[in-house]
């Protein structure tokens, strides 16, 4: 009898990413299923029965819910950890090439498995195959091998990632650009211990 296929589902702002992050999971044997960021993820899992829920859930962290300013992914991650459900959530952010500290223990702290930064050729590999450890499927390189080639010898590759920062402004996700700009920012209160606590999104992160 056949094994059945993990599912994963996308919901991404960068088009380009996200046909990337397409292409490199189906070669993974995964059923990948893109949703459009207009959905309300919360009430597309509650209408789900229990073993029709993805296995994986990768979405961009700045997407809002439909309804309100409130980001998808706090919501879903909150519904999720009620529920007890077993789909791992993985947060994404095109729009910078490395995730800083905080946001990652943000990202944490609201439930999620991890938080990664936009694909390039240098880390397709590692990236890819951090998500399909979390739903305990085992990397298969080569055709990742060839994407990543692919990709990288792109006409124009550089140009078009120089482009996609700029418009980073047309975001409205909170400044953080460094953790000293946060810090400022934020008011940090010092601890009896030493330990500095800052506010990022809302959730108090020890740093």
């Amino acid at each position: 009898m056949a094994e059945t296929k993990k599912a994963v589902l996308m919901m991404h702002t960068d088009k380009a990413q996200g046909e990337l992050w397409q292409t490199a999971l189906a070669t993974q044997q995964l059923d990948v299923i893109w949703e459009n960021i207009s959905l309300d993820l919360v009430q597309y899992l509650e209408k789900c029965d229990r073993h029709e829920l993805p296995d994986l859930l990768i979405m961009d962290m700045a997407i809002k819910s439909p309804s309100s300013e409130t980001l998808q992914s706090s919501s879903v991650c909150q519904w999720l950890t009620k529920q007890k459900a077993p789909t791992k959530v993985v947060l994404f952010n095109p729009r910078q090439e490395k995730i800083k500290d905080i946001e990652h223990s943000w990202a944490i702290r609201r439930g999620a498995s991890d938080v990664l930064p936009r694909l390039s050729p240098e880390n397709l590999m590692a990236e890819v195959a951090r998500v399909t450890a979390l739903i305990g499927c085992s990397l298969i390189s080569q055709p990742l091998e060839k994407i990543a080639r692919s990709f990288g010898a792109g006409a124009g590759a550089s140009q078009v990632r120089q482009s996609e920062l700029i418009t980073t402004s047309d975001f409205s996700e909170p400044k953080a650009n460094s953790k000293s700009e946060t810090k400022n920012n934020s008011k940090p209160s010092q601890k009896p211990d030493g330990g500095e606590v800052v506010m990022y999104r809302g959730v108090r992160i020890r740093q």
